[in-house]
């Protein structure tokens, strides 16, 4: 199964390499007083499961001491620590859910500035022999300035957020990259980006997506790389696109 390179993913790898990081404690010890994150997921197919909470907490307290490849100086920069939060089922139902602290508190201080939730598929082979789970959708929430310095984030003030994408599958055929086709999940946007601007004690995020599997656009990959050769996007109805585009157009699937 393809793994969700993403931002998480990089953070540990960089904690890894950085010798002073393995030293810093980053022990979660939610204070009596913290503010909550309540997590609810509503999967939506059998074929689909959530996928771990992917969450980041920073640290003024315990930073980071890097290096400037320019100049060989040192300098700091806030501490991380990823760190990944199950979700439970509900009574065999198709809701699971999580809480995060606000407040991760330890000797570090830890504050929340980020985490991934989404969905993910677990079993392909229902809509083609040799198929294997490709890429997650979901939202990444962020906290703090630190997690939205990359990217566009729209801003959410309130307590509750309720959040349902549509989303549909995607047969990926690259041969240069695996010999399996991937069985992709893919919607107008792959992965919301919220910032949290709320003052609520327990605010409430719900991620509701659908899923329409009677809707499946393939995605090949040139079998040679030139200029002007591209990937082919082909739609339901048959429709063949090649421009450069490597992200299928949603609204080509609206009745």
């Amino acid at each position: 199964m393809f793994k969700r390179l993403n931002s998480f993913v990089l953070l540990q790898f960089a904690l890894l390499l950085n010798g002073c990081a393995q030293a810093t404690d980053r022990t979660l010890s939610p204070p009596s007083n913290s503010d909550w994150v309540n997590i609810e997921i509503k999967n939506p197919s059998s074929y689909t499961k959530p996928f771990p909470l992917e969450v980041l907490y920073t640290s003024t307290t315990c930073k980071r001491e890097l290096m400037s490849m320019r100049d060989g100086k040192q300098y700091e920069k806030v501490g991380y620590n990823p760190v990944k939060i199950p979700l439970q089922n509900q009574h065999d139902s198709d809701i699971w859910i999580a809480k995060i602290a606000k407040d991760g508190g330890g000797k570090c201080n830890w504050k929340l500035s980020e985490f991934n939730l989404g969905i993910e598929y677990v079993d392909a082979t229902h809509l083609g022999k040799g198929l294997v789970p490709g890429t997650a959708v979901g939202a990444t929430m962020a906290f703090d300035d630190n997690a939205t310095k990359c990217g566009r984030f729209d801003i959410f003030k309130g307590s509750e957020l309720i959040l349902a994408p549509a989303y549909y599958p995607l047969i990926d055929s690259n041969k240069d990259i695996s010999v399996d086709d991937t069985l992709n999940l893919f919607g107008k946007v792959n992965f919301i980006q919220k910032k949290i601007v709320s003052s609520a004690k327990n605010l409430h995020i719900k991620f509701a997506p659908t899923l329409d599997e009677s809707k499946i656009v393939r995605m090949i990959a040139p079998t040679e790389q030139k200029v002007g050769v591209y990937y082919k996007i082909i739609y339901p109805d048959g429709t063949i696109v090649s421009d450069g585009t490597t992200h299928p157009d949603v609204n080509r699937l609206k009745d």
